[in-house]
């Protein structure tokens, strides 16, 4: 099964490369959903926040209140360190379960859709990297019509994510998603395309 690792940023539009992908009918990976699973029932992770960043980051019911813990390491770089040594590992451990399930049901392709891929490690668990990537001024401007968040919450963000030029450097694919959907769609379809003939795959 051949694995495509599926990186961006904040604002670079990343999730709508994936819901193409899904479109496709191609299993996608989501890195975001196997943390907030982590923090809500993976006993072993929760222990080791609680550990970590002490009790008042648990909810009631046991689970690890996202926004707490997001304040606690926002602006704290050792503190997401701390966070990340903890989280990505069991991260990557998941992924790969979940992988090795779908190459045994036969799946051909499968992409791993994670904001930190490289921050993490996850390239090595990949057989290519596809980086969705806008300038950072359209970054910006994105994320300020979208989120309510000030100029300096999202520069704050784009930083703890890293440069999307550093990552564009690192591709095996680019994908400019600064134009309109239908330009990155061609994209898409270019790339895809050229995959599927490496791969000698038949397809309609």
């Amino acid at each position: 099964m051949f694995n495509i690792g599926l990186t961006g940023g904040i604002g670079s539009g990343k999730s709508t490369v994936a819901q193409w992908f899904i479109k496709q009918e191609v299993p996608v990976l989501d890195a975001d959903k196997t943390v907030h699973r982590l923090l809500q029932s993976d006993q072993r992770t929760i222990t080791r926040l609680i550990e970590e960043f002490g009790s008042d980051i648990q909810t009631d019911n046991g689970q690890i209140n996202r926004s707490r813990l997001g304040v606690r390491v926002f602006n704290d770089d050792d503190a997401r360190k701390r966070l990340e040594r903890i989280v990505h590992p069991r991260v990557k451990e998941c992924m790969n379960e979940e992988k090795d399930a779908l190459r045994k049901s036969g799946a051909m392709v499968c992409v791993w859709d994670v904001p930190l891929l490289f921050e993490a490690g996850l390239e090595t668990s990949v057989d290519e990297v596809w980086v969705v990537w806008v300038p950072k001024d359209v970054q910006i401007s994105r994320v300020l019509t979208r989120d309510k968040l000030s100029l300096d919450e999202i520069e704050a963000r784009i930083a703890a994510q890293g440069s999307l030029d550093e990552k564009r450097q690192r591709a095996d694919v680019v994908i400019d998603n600064s134009g309109n959907e239908r330009q990155t769609v061609k994209q898409l379809e270019h790339a895809w395309e050229k995959l599927l003939q490496r791969l000698n795959v038949n397809h309609s």
